[in-house]
């Protein structure tokens, strides 16, 4: 069964005090859509229409498929009014043709994945699904007249809203209003009920400044760590300086098919483990004639794209090297140098310290060095 996400995007934001439009508006490395896709489930959707002009699919979504390759992503263009953009966005669904599809505003990006569920297993047994939510605050109207109403009478509607495919697509069709502000009421003016869930009180709307605010208060942290190791025999044959870091020492090399600067090698395979992609063979492979002998600052740099492509920074770096020469204590400042200047990060967020192995095996008869990293990274 296919269901399809249409995330609504093209709002300029007026009330929210701010000359970026709220759904791109960024919190550390990510706007609000780029946090909504990073927490939703791929498993949910098989296909997902974000609405939004061309400009802002250019200045801001350039990069959303190469960030969220989980997410199967196109672009639709967002409409004067709500319920036009709606209506593009369901006619690019056509060759797609999905059983279900849920409408959500970008400016609601707490909403749960349970939530989302939550409506397409309703629309199991309904044509239409729309959460809501009571509050527990006192109401008063404003009116000369005496007006008494329960909390529970007045139902404040959110999204996600569901709707069966085809019958959201010819509720939009055969209105004759133009700016309808709510698609379960295009359903319901041709008859058909709209089942009413409990919706989520975290699942509110941003709107205003303080709405933003409240926002970056509560959104979710991530918090990812990675674990590097690597090891290379010495070549005592070499008249090549050894490479640690990217720092040249006189000591004789180690044998590997790139510079084999087993610092870098291991804080790579940190930074991959912690995105969960794979190790450093993965994206460069021994076999490849290109990295024959190459520094391992390209390896370095390319893992740091990756960091910032995903929205991911890092919170601190611990490498380890275990060796009986050289002296590490001597050379660390440098090496942090380098390494802060290739991630981007300040030195003091960087540890490097040195142990022996004793005498024993390959490191300990100074025939290898050896280094791991351990690195913890956020998106925020």
């Amino acid at each position: 069964m296919k269901n399809a996400l249409i995330l609504l995007a093209g709002g300029v934001g007026k009330r929210s005090e701010n000359p970026t439009p709220k759904q791109f508006i960024k919190f550390g490395n990510f706007n609000i859509i780029e946090y909504f896709l990073t927490y939703l489930d791929s498993k949910i959707f098989s296909n997902i229409v974000i609405v939004a002009n061309k400009n802002n699919q250019k200045k801001y979504l350039n990069l959303i498929n190469k960030q969220y390759p989980q997410h199967k992503i196109i672009f639709s263009q967002s409409g004067k009014v709500r319920q036009i953009s709606s209506l593009n966005a369901l006619k690019r669904l056509k060759k797609i043709n999905p059983k279900n599809v849920v409408i959500h505003d970008a400016a609601r990006p707490l909403v749960s994945n349970k939530l989302m569920k939550r409506v397409l297993k309703s629309l199991e047994t309904n044509v239409a699904c729309v959460p809501y939510i009571t509050h527990n605050d006192f109401i008063k109207i404003k009116s000369k007249e005496n007006i008494n109403l329960k909390n529970n009478q007045i139902l404040y509607i959110q999204t996600p809203q569901g709707f069966r495919y085809k019958e959201i697509l010819k509720a939009h069709s055969k209105s004759k209003e133009i700016d309808v502000k709510d698609d379960s009421t295009l359903i319901e003016e041709l008859g058909i009920k709209v089942s009413l869930i409990k919706g989520e009180k975290a699942n509110f709307k941003l709107t205003y400044k303080e709405d933003l605010n409240l926002f970056n208060t509560n959104k979710i942290r991530e918090y990812r760590h990675g674990i590097g190791y690597d090891i290379h025999r010495i070549n005592f044959k070499s008249k090549n300086k050894l490479i640690l870091c990217g720092v040249k020492i006189s000591h004789p090399p180690l044998i590997g098919h790139s510079d084999a600067d087993v610092g870098y090698h291991a804080i790579c395979d940190s930074i991959l483990g912690a995105m969960s992609l794979e190790d450093i063979g993965t994206h460069f492979k021994n076999t490849d004639k290109k990295w024959k002998n190459a520094n391992s600052k390209i390896f370095l740099d390319y893992c740091y794209r990756l960091l910032k492509e995903r929205n991911y920074r890092v919170i601190n770096l611990d490498i380890n090297f275990i060796c009986e020469t050289p002296n590490i204590s001597k050379l660390s400042n440098k090496m942090k140098k380098n390494i802060s200047s290739l991630l981007k990060i300040k030195i003091s967020k960087i540890s490097i310290k040195a142990t022996t192995n004793e005498k024993i095996g390959l490191i300990g008869k100074a025939e290898g060095i050896a280094a791991e990293s351990i690195i913890q990274i956020s998106n925020d």
